[in-house]
């Protein structure tokens, strides 16, 4: 009599299967509202994986965190290499973090619904979300464009990198309340190529040297 093979167990599966419906049930509905059940019913998988691969809730979410920005840091790196001068380097991030935040909405709902929640799985022991690796990229593309006379000498890089993220942070996080209040549809492809075109021009209008 045949007998059917044995069933594989691949772990990495698993923990990404987990981690995925966890990402999509946090970000839709924050921390507090999803149970570990719900994110093993969507997983499909049983519910004691939970906590033999992430420890813990709070654990998962952290992960979730780390997952998402992963994703952002990947393509900020990418896309200061697209361009040659440090202005097209720069311009190059900008426009990777419209298409990004454009294709990856969970990145948003997740880092809304963590600093509803104070940042407090983003503690200074743990360093999840640091930028040092790609604020160091972006501060030699920054003196490389003071060096060569495109910026102006008294830029403050780290604030710059904020207004960088903000300026387009915004058309998604606070998509629905600005097209509501502003008559405009910050979800239509044209509206929010006319509002990078205008960012494009305030930031390297604001850093050129005079």
């Amino acid at each position: 009599m045949a007998t059917s093979p044995p069933v594989q167990r691949n772990p990495d599966r698993t923990r990404r299967r987990l981690l995925q419906a966890a990402i999509k049930l946090f970000a839709k509905q924050g921390f507090h509202a999803v149970s570990v059940d719900e994110i093993v019913d969507l997983a499909k998988v049983n519910k004691r994986m939970v906590y033999h691969y992430f420890g813990s809730k709070d654990a998962l979410f952290e992960a979730a965190l780390v997952e998402v920005y992963g994703r952002i840091e990947s393509i900020e790196f990418h896309a200061v290499e697209l361009g040659r001068s440090p202005t097209e380097k720069l311009a190059r991030l900008l426009e990777s973090y419209f298409k990004f935040l454009d294709e990856e909405p969970e990145f948003t709902r997740l880092l809304q619904w963590e600093n509803l929640e104070k940042g407090r799985h983003l503690t200074k022991e743990n360093h999840l979300l640091t930028k040092n690796p790609f604020f160091e990229r972006f501060q030699a593309i920054v003196q490389a464009g003071i060096a060569s006379g495109e910026f102006r000498a008294e830029l403050d890089v780290a604030h710059l990198l904020i207004h960088f993220i903000g300026l387009c942070f915004i058309y998604h996080s606070n998509r629905f309340s600005l097209s509501q209040s502003l008559n405009l549809d910050l979800g239509n492809a044209e509206v929010k190529q006319q509002g990078l075109k205008q960012v494009l021009a305030l930031v390297f209008e604001g850093i050129a040297r005079r």
